[in-house]
């Protein structure tokens, strides 16, 4: 981590005196910007739902240290204290992305991208938690990982990592019925990816997918419900290769 320059000195002191906030968007004088993300601070019943903040916080921390040590695609942390730290932005997320643009051309290599970017980190033995393309941004040049609240620096096993690559895909069709004209091309270009580089672990994932073919009839009882909706057609994609 490089020393801190005073104009971002000069932007977290004003922040961290400020009232609390768990995330916040800083925009410096010299044109960039740079998120401040905070302990979460729970109590009562959302610290029971949640769990602790501060661990969530020490996850997501470590995880950024680590993989960033590793090459691995996440924010570099540019400065940090105790219960803070700041990384760049890094551009939008896929899901924004996915939502706001229609050109398919234009968004097919980044959704390979992030499909070769999870393939990797799984090959590294390492699961994200939650890699839903919300939690992944475009910086024009490479995607990364954000929202590390659910990484640990355990390395997972391929059960681990098959279940990280579901959520991963049930993200991809979840997302994808707000755009249903761009979606299908995409959320292939993503899983081809990972397909070729970490074909073990999608074979795992096939294998729970068969296990889970009861889930999708509940979604019944959830209407309106973007995430139970996707399940179908995420265990149907596991399920359709026979290779």
């Amino acid at each position: 981590m490089a020393g801190i320059d005073a104009p971002l000195q000069a932007a977290i002191d004003a922040a961290l005196a400020g009232p609390y906030c768990r995330v916040t968007g800083i925009d410096l004088q010299d044109g960039r910007k740079v998120w401040l993300k905070r302990a979460e601070q729970l109590s009562g019943r959302m610290r029971l739902q949640k769990g602790n903040g501060a661990r969530a916080f020490a996850r997501e921390r470590d995880g950024l240290l680590l993989l960033d040590d590793l090459g691995l695609p996440v924010p570099p942390v540019l400065a940090m204290g105790d219960d803070w730290f700041i990384t760049p932005d890094l551009g939008p997320t896929l899901r924004h992305l996915l939502w706001t643009t229609t050109d398919t051309a234009t968004l097919t290599p980044i959704f390979t991208a992030a499909g070769t970017a999870l393939a990797n980190l799984h090959l590294h033995s390492y699961r994200h938690g939650r890699p839903a393309i919300r939690d992944i941004c475009w910086d024009g040049n490479a995607v990364h990982f954000i929202d590390l609240e659910r990484f640990s620096t355990v390395k997972s096993d391929p059960r681990g990592l098959a279940l990280d690559l579901m959520v991963f895909v049930h993200s991809l069709m979840g997302d994808g019925l707000r755009a249903p004209q761009t979606a299908p091309a995409l959320q292939e270009a993503a899983i081809t990816a990972y397909r070729a580089l970490a074909p073990g672990i999608w074979a795992q994932a096939r294998v729970t997918a068969g296990w889970l073919g009861w889930l999708p009839p509940l979604a019944r009882l959830a209407k309106g419900s973007r995430d139970w909706a996707a399940l179908a057609p995420t265990l149907a994609r596991f399920r359709s290769d026979r290779e």
